[in-house]
């Protein structure tokens, strides 16, 4: 049956070309039976004999070589056959493999996404008066929810502990500096700075846990704060305005604003390269496990439907390389 665009669908189109290539093969068939039978085998019809013949040859062996991949030809159990059906477990864990070394390496995607000035880009999403549904703040707070139901927003407090430590390292001077200066003039400066430094180990001590303990009581915390705000976004008329009101604010800052452009894309990066390193190995999980599930013969069926047509075009070189080349054949053995 044909799809609504037009086109062929996918197994009116693999049925169509299997008809295609057996079809050829059977015409050489046909033809080299017809001079078999009608001509002496010599002169032209010897070359059109030897093209049939070798045409049947390249054609059997190819469509023995396709039909192998998702199932027993004829129905023989051969060694060697029905390969998909067979391995679709091994398939499915070299698939995810495959994905997750070569889709989700966290350096090419934090360099696909640096290459589109992201923060310009959603400022201007915010700002579209033609979005303004998209960005409403109870569809934001139904976002939110799924995200902490469902656990995918600690990547994200991951990446907000690393910097944290990170800024509690870089910064440690002016840090000391700051928190000196605002001491009490009546206090030793040596202890000034020995309560600063048992203050800054013992907040990176806390980050350290954080970053250690999935189920550290901070992280409840975050994780029970970011529900409720959720379902106050979803139920409260007036903090949501103000969320709408400084989300357009805010798109209209990042497209105006080189340096918070700057920050916003390399905070992006960072995100996005840290989700990569947490979600590469769940997709490749979720990839083998998802096949593994599937039947194998229903597996042989749906890849044979996606690829099946493209590989009865093999069917078809396979017959007309074999009559070009027996043809050669033909022609080296009068010669000789």
């Amino acid at each position: 049956m044909d799809a609504p665009n037009g086109r062929l669908s996918e197994p009116a189109s693999l049925r169509r070309a299997k008809r295609r290539a057996t079809g050829l093969l059977v015409a050489a068939a046909a033809l080299f039976v017809v001079m078999r039978l009608l001509t002496d085998g010599h002169g032209w019809s010897g070359y059109v004999e030897a093209a049939a013949e070798a045409a049947m040859i390249g054609g059997l062996a190819d469509w023995f070589a396709v039909t192998a991949l998702f199932r027993h030809p004829l129905g023989i159990p051969i060694p060697h056959t029905a390969i998909i059906p067979r391995r679709k477990d091994a398939i499915g864990t070299s698939l995810g493999e495959f994905v997750q070394d070569n889709f989700f390496d966290p350096d090419d995607l934090a360099r696909w996404v640096a290459d589109r000035a992201p923060a310009e880009a959603l400022g201007r999403w915010l700002t579209d008066e033609g979005d303004a549904g998209l960005v409403s703040a109870p569809a934001l707070g139904r976002l939110l929810e799924s995200l902490v139901t469902g656990g995918h927003h600690r990547p994200l407090v991951d990446a907000a502990v690393d910097r944290a430590d990170r800024f509690l390292v870089d910064n440690y001077e002016v840090l000391r500096d700051r928190i000196v200066a605002e001491a009490p003039a009546y206090t030793p400066k040596v202890l000034d700075h020995h309560i600063f430094t048992r203050l800054h180990r013992g907040v990176r001590g806390v980050l350290a846990d954080m970053a250690d303990n999935p189920d550290h009581e901070l992280r409840r915390r975050i994780d029970a704060g970011l529900a409720a705000y959720a379902r106050r976004l979803q139920t409260s008329p007036a903090r949501a305005a103000r969320v709408e009101a400084a989300l357009v604010r805010a798109g209209q800052s990042l497209q105006t604003d080189p340096d918070l452009q700057n920050r916003v894309d390399r905070w992006l990066v960072t995100a996005v390269s840290l989700l990569a390193q947490h979600a590469r190995a769940e997709v490749a999980n979720v990839i083998a496990t998802t096949v593994a599930r599937w039947d194998a013969d229903d597996t042989g069926a749906r890849i044979e439907r996606r690829v099946g047509r493209d590989l009865q075009f093999i069917r078809i070189n396979g017959t007309l390389i074999g009559a070009l080349a027996g043809l050669a054949i033909h022609a080296v053995g009068g010669l000789l």
